[in-house]
């Protein structure tokens, strides 16, 4: 467990559970995130979609309902949101708490961002089924540039919400927030807990823009943009899609440059529909997979 060291005015600590947005890696760790239910009044969670503020007090007052035993679990096929994990497994997990449950406020300016970051990566894909390898690279960093700004403006109004809650002393906090996030709140201490270390797409990506040259930053991009025909494969057959990413990284990174125009290619002279399916016979083809990694 890390501890955030910082000038604190009260008592309330959060309980960061900082893991990754898979549903196969929330239910392995259920049992361990359980063990902070004890140390806590409240859980914020987090919830990535715009409310109009009369639907967020009622969806707000339905997840407190589970939690005191009003009301049982149940799925919801009419309602589209979009909470980091799937409605049932949140509800799963707070029924019978006894715990008060609030929900992200999201900035209205955080989900633009959000779209403008799904748009840039549907046409960075468009320019790679265009073998425009190059464009698409620098699509996909807009979209990385575009998911750091959302994140951070996300982080800001977190923490704003944290100390708001900490402010009136209601008691310890459990904050289920995804593993991309680092908010600061001032009136209250901050422990993290997360699993391990996963790899974070768009702070890479950041990074690379501040620190590689040109020619550098380049290629990274050039590797990334071939990343979702490569990790898409095992993401597909039910893997966690962060370990199936971090797979696809480092086979990626073993391709000499000059032949990973070769693997997108020969992605792309297919259909799209075939396209997971055609990199990894491109890779097991060229000896960069082996069968026990099928």
């Amino acid at each position: 467990m890390q501890t955030t060291d910082k000038k604190t005015r009260s008592a309330v600590t959060v309980y960061h559970i900082a893991i990754p947005h898979q549903e196969e890696i929330w239910r392995r760790w259920a049992v361990e995130i359980e063990k902070f239910l004890p140390r806590v009044e409240i859980i914020l969670l987090e919830f990535t979609t715009i409310l109009e503020q009369g639907e967020r007090e009622r969806i707000e007052q339905h997840f407190n309902e589970l939690a005191q035993g009003k009301a049982s679990p149940r799925l919801h096929p009419v309602d589209v949101l979009k909470p980091a994990l799937s409605w049932a497994t949140l509800e799963e997990f707070i029924h019978n708490t006894g715990k008060r449950i609030y929900l992200e406020r999201m900035p209205a300016l955080a989900g633009e961002l959000y779209e403008q970051h799904g748009e840039a990566l549907r046409e960075n894909v468009a320019l790679f089924f265009q073998r425009s390898y190059r464009e698409a690279g620098k699509k996909y960093r807009e979209a990385m540039e575009l998911q750091l700004e959302e994140i951070e403006l996300r982080d800001a109004e977190i923490a704003r919400q944290l100390d708001e809650i900490a402010a009136r002393a209601q008691g310890d906090i459990l904050l289920l927030l995804g593993e991309d996030h680092n908010p600061s709140p001032v009136q209250a201490r901050l422990e993290r807990w997360e699993p391990r270390r996963y790899t974070n797409l768009a702070r890479e990506i950041g990074d690379a823009i501040r620190a590689l040259r040109a020619e550098e930053l380049d290629e990274l991009l050039f590797r990334r943009i071939g990343l979702f025909w490569v990790e898409g494969y095992w993401e597909a057959a039910g893997e966690a899609g962060i370990i199936a990413i971090e797979r696809a990284i480092r086979i990626l990174d073993s391709i000499p440059l000059a032949e990973l125009k070769e693997l997108y290619d020969f992605i792309t002279c297919g259909k799209r529909a075939d396209a997971f399916f055609r990199a990894i016979l491109w890779l097991k083809r060229e000896g960069f997979i082996t069968p026990d990694e099928l």
